[in-house]
């Protein structure tokens, strides 16, 4: 079986092209948000539990 070479940094995400597209203080306002969420997490100990269907 022959593997796959797969450059990432040349596939275009539209993800970062909107991250691109905000201003400081929206990108200030994401990364406090996904700051609170990660220590809440942290904090809570209890991961979601998977669905299995």
């Amino acid at each position: 079986m022959s593997q796959l070479n797969l450059n990432f940094i040349d596939i275009p995400i539209p993800e970062t092209c909107l991250w691109e597209d905000l201003d400081d203080e929206h990108k200030q306002l994401v990364i406090d948000t996904l700051a609170r969420l990660m220590v809440n997490a942290v904090r809570t100990g209890n991961p979601p539990e998977a669905i299995n269907d």
